[in-house]
């Protein structure tokens, strides 16, 4: 880490903010502070225990603080630590949270992180503001704005960097040796969830942006007849694919087979939700290979695992980060929530997609991540046509 971002905290702050934490989890899960749950009379000890060391903070500690940022600040520690999906949410990133379209500007970073890490850029959408400024997978952004990135969620982070408007975000970024201040504007990335590209003498090739509502139907409409009528193979390129739902990944693999169980969702207590594809698979006689690499996040994960798991296609690139999971956003009184994680996804062989992830068939060199490298690769599996 670099020697800037190291400072000491005292010794008793470290014991305030913990046993804060502490207390608020006590707070959260004991009041039953969510909504359309009850209260219990009188206030317990986790509640005293809070209201004492706001008070000691208020009153002791060395600096004038803000009691609202400082008990935000834990929570804040508490949650985000969970994994990488969970995240606590303020006022303000909840409102954005909730108001989340496909229509959002962004800056073309896709970003990885665990709690404690600094963000790292793990694609760069191509002809994006982020490609433009020279930013490469690898760099690490240290902070936005003023906000260092260590103690973020990942929710966070895409929620910061994203927008409504092509107004610039300040970043910091570490390449290697070298840290950089830039101004990063933000531009609309994708004027569809997907693109499709077809070239004589070679393979088709669906590009998905993200996982929105309707590109299941949409390809069904725009891609279909043009697979049928061309009979080809088809690439199913995931490579920056980090963006969508679950149930849209889910209505989208059907596309390509269907099976009583794809695989299932673990909830707490060790119960298991079945996910099945069961509807008419259009595209079940298009021979397919996936595209993927740690860009390929989410809902294009859960995609390529269960295509590789059923052997319907051959995977190529790098391997997964591994956070196929759903969340649910649980609503606070003072309109902050908190995102936590309510079930993992494993397919039938019992293989995990959630902090494992997805293994490719075929390694295409990190060296090399161009289109040409993963053609080279990819021919040889494909029947010729």
């Amino acid at each position: 880490m670099d020697a800037r971002f190291k400072m000491k905290i005292p010794r008793y702050r470290v014991v305030l903010l913990a046993a804060l934490a502490v207390a608020f989890l006590f707070f959260l899960f004991q009041m039953r502070i969510l909504p359309g749950t009850s209260q219990r009379g009188g206030f317990p000890k986790g509640f005293q225990l809070l209201d004492a060391l706001m008070d000691l903070i208020r009153n002791d500690y060395l600096e004038e603080r803000d009691p609202v940022q400082t008990a935000e600040g834990a929570y804040r520690g508490i949650v985000n630590s969970l994994d990488p999906l969970s995240s606590y949410l303020g006022k303000d990133l909840t409102a954005r949270y909730i108001a989340r379209s496909d229509k959002d500007t962004g800056t073309g970073l896709i970003i990885f992180k665990r709690y404690g890490t600094f963000a790292q850029v793990v694609g760069v959408i191509p002809g994006s503001p982020a490609e433009k400024a020279g930013i490469k997978p690898g760099d690490l952004v240290s902070a936005i704005g003023r906000r260092n990135t260590l103690s973020m969620s990942l929710t966070e982070v895409n929620l910061i960097l994203g927008g409504t408007d092509e107004k610039p975000v300040e970043v910091k970024l570490l390449s290697g040796n070298e840290t950089r201040e830039i101004s990063l504007a933000r531009a609309v990335l994708f004027p569809r969830a997907f693109a499709f590209t077809s070239t004589p003498g070679r393979p088709a090739v669906l590009k998905i942006n993200r996982f929105s509502p309707s590109l299941a139907a949409d390809i069904v409409k725009d891609v279909l007849p043009a697979l049928k009528r061309q009979k080809k193979p088809l690439i199913l390129d995931l490579r920056n694919c980090a963006e969508g739902s679950l149930e849209e990944a889910q209505t989208f693999t059907n596309l390509f087979l269907n099976a009583a169980s794809v695989g299932s969702f673990q909830k707490r207590g060790g119960i298991k939700e079945s996910v099945a594809c069961l509807a008419e698979a259009g595209l079940a006689s298009v021979p397919v290979a996936v595209w993927a690499g740690p860009a390929t996040i989410g809902p294009a994960e859960f995609v390529a695992g269960v295509l590789q798991e059923f052997r319907r296609a051959k995977v190529l690139g790098l391997p997964t980060p591994g956070v196929v999971a759903r969340t649910e956003r649980f609503p606070l009184r003072d309109e902050s929530s908190i995102l936590l994680v309510t079930g993992v996804f494993s397919l039938p062989s019992g293989r995990s997609l959630w902090g494992q992830g997805l293994e490719p068939n075929v390694t295409v060199p990190v060296k090399d991540q161009s289109d040409k490298a993963y053609l080279e690769e990819t021919l040889p599996l494909l029947p010729k046509f």
